[in-house]
This record gives structure tokens, sequence and C-alpha cells, in this order.
């Protein structure tokens, strides 16, 4: 077995993204992303190498002729721990169930950080930072999956435990159908969302008719809310309006609400999307015309809806205002009186408040994630 490294070549990108196809090939659960999607990520004009202080290191393991794994080591300048550390992150990570080749793709990148950046503190799976995939599944793989739900080989988090690394943080999502568990759950935050309307609170939706405006203002509200959580790193508007764009087809307007208080001072916001799993896995990552035919005609039939993310100011968390609960109300309503019953509560952070809005529920979730963690 060999490892071949490198970082911006155009024949071993292809090899690097073909790999990830044909190992998920027989795998009628992967979803399967936009080669033209990948590519953008692996070409140098990718806005992460753009960036001064940022580089990487792609990895190959071959076996005679065969590509049997895969795996990209990263510097992200902006990337600390809560403590201030540089991290540096490991992504892109795919190889056969042989724990050989793992321990040498870890080897390889891990010891590429430590030499070449100075590091000592790594996390994994993460692929440049948190806006971009990051996370093992650790439980749910009996379960069906959700578009951007973190999806992985079972095996995967064993080969990172034996190479030392450790769980870091958890995750986890909870589905729940039928209309009348849905009702009893949000009934609290009914009241709650009452209350704060009678104070002066508003709750408005995007406006696509101005969309670049509000969503300035969704990308200013969301790095309020959302800094300090672990790997947050800023990201530019330009960067931010591009993430959008990739999940365009999944927006419903009616539910996206901005969140004002008494004072028409911007408190928070709630957001749910589509649940367009089955339409991306049409395309079987191709975006050709009879692709788009695909995904356009199982968009149609799309019944589950995601509660993907919400946030409030640290100022209105100060207030303890039961903004969250009235959020996650308001949401969920509109959900409900567009005929959708299936509701998933997507990739809450352990010890995360969102867990007691959804009472019993949130008892035995069914799918967990983990990031993990090697001190050097």
């Amino acid at each position: 077995m060999a490892i071949i490294h490198f970082t911006f070549d155009a024949t071993k990108t292809e090899t690097f993204i073909k790999f990830g196809y044909d190992l998920y090939c027989h795998d009628t659960s992967w979803i399967p992303p936009l080669k033209t999607e990948m590519q953008k990520q692996f070409a140098p004009t990718f806005m992460f190498y753009q960036k001064p202080g940022n580089s990487h290191r792609h990895f190959l393991a071959t076996a005679g002729k065969k590509i049997v794994g895969r795996v990209s080591a990263m510097f992200n300048q902006d990337l600390k721990d809560t403590d201030g550390t540089p991290v540096g992150t490991i992504g892109f990570f795919e190889c056969i169930h042989d724990v050989d080749v793992a321990r040498d793709l870890l080897d390889y990148s891990t010891n590429w950080l430590r030499e070449e950046k100075g590091v000592g503190r790594i996390w994994g799976p993460m692929n440049f930072d948190i806006w971009h995939g990051y996370r093992f599944m650790t439980k749910g793989f009996d379960q069906k999956l959700f578009y951007g739900e973190p999806y992985n080989k079972a095996y995967y988090p064993d080969h990172f435990e034996r190479h030392g690394f450790i769980p870091k943080y958890y995750w986890d999502s909870v589905e729940i159908a039928g209309r009348k568990p849905i009702e009893k759950m949000i009934a609290f935050g009914k009241q709650r969302y009452e209350l704060l309307v009678d104070r002066g609170y508003r709750f408005t939706r995007l406006n696509t008719k101005r969309l670049k405006d509000d969503l300035k203002k969704f990308h200013s509200v969301l790095t309020r809310s959302f800094n300090g959580f672990i790997g947050f790193t800023l990201i530019s508007l330009e960067e931010f309006i591009q993430l959008f764009e990739k999940s365009r087809h999944a927006f419903h307007p009616e539910f996206f609400t901005f969140i004002h208080d008494e004072k028409n001072v911007l408190a928070g916001f709630a957001s749910a999307l589509l649940e367009l799993s089955d339409a991306i896995r049409s395309m079987n990552g191709r975006d050709n015309w009879l692709s788009i035919m695909r995904f356009i005609y199982n968009r149609q039939l799309t019944n589950r809806i995601n509660f993907y993310v919400a946030g409030i100011t640290p100022e209105e968390e100060r207030k303890k205002s039961g903004l969250g609960s009235a959020g996650l109300y308001f949401i969920v309503r509109q959900i409900l009186n567009k005929g959708y019953n299936t509701v998933i509560f997507a990739l809450m952070a352990k010890g995360n408040r969102a867990h007691k809005l959804l009472g019993e529920h949130a008892q035995e979730p069914s799918r967990e994630y983990a990031l993990f963690e090697l001190s050097l």
C-alpha cells in the first residue's frame, strides 16, 4: 500500500472525488453530492484556499492500482477551540473496511498538520469548517437519512478511536410523526408566543422580493447568535449567500421567521426546510437536464420537514423571554398549516435547551453524531 499526497492536481482530484462515489455506489441510503459542487470545493478558486494563512493537503491510499482510501488535512487560520488554541482538521475521510488503510491515512494527515502547521489539537471529520460538513453519524444507520445529515460507514468512528481520537462533542436528531404529538409538543410554545405578541414582538417571514437585504440581515443575526458555538468561524456575506443558494430549493418562505422585540430590535430567527433527500438522491450526483427533471418531480413528493436552525441574540438570551419556544411554535404551526405531519428536529447539540422544548420526544433519540478530537 502507498500514500499519495497533493494539493491542486486535476487528475488526482477527480480520482479523490470518484472514490467516494465508488465506495457508496451500492448503498441505497447514501445521498450522492453533486459532482459539480465537489469539484468546486477542490478548485483553487474555492474561498477556503483564498484566505491568508489557510493551507491543506489531500491524501490517497492505493493498493496496487486500486484506490482504497482518502482524507484531507486542513488548517483554517480562524478555527480555534474555546480556549483559543488553534485547531487543525481532517475531513473528506473515506476508506474501505481495513484498519491498516485507515491507520496510514490518519498517520499521514495528522503528521502533516503537526509537522507543517505545528498544531497539537485536531478535529475530525470536518471539511474546512462547520459550514461545509462535519461530524460522524454514530447511531441511526437504520433510519431514513435527511438531506444535510452526516452519513458515513458505520466503522469510521472505530477507525478514529483506534488512532487515538476521542469524541469531543455530541449531537442528535429527533423525528416526530403525527399531528397530535406535534401539537402536544408545541402547546407551551403557543402560550409563550401569544404572550410575546401581546408585548409587541413581531414574527415576520423572509421577503423574497428583497432577498439580498434579508439575507444580509439573516447573516448578521445568525453570526451573533452562534458566535461561541463549537468550531464557529466568521463567514463573509458573499460566502453565506453562496451557501444559501445551494439550499434554495429546500427553502419555503413561510417556514422562516425573523423575530423583532417590542422595540423593533432584531432578536432572533427560526427556520425549517423541505426535506429533499429523495429528490437529491434521484439526481445521482449529476445536474444535467434529466437529473433536474427527476429532482423537480421528487421535490413535489416531499412529506417531511427539517426544523434545521434557530437562534437568538445574546441580548435576547439575557432577557430569558422564552423566545426559543415561541419561535419553535411559530414555525411548527406554519408547517402543520401547510399539511405536513412529520418534522425532524435536526442536529441538536447535546445539552442544548432545544431538547427541553421537545419534552418526552428527546429522551431516546434514534440518531446521534460526534465530532472527534486528537491531542498530539
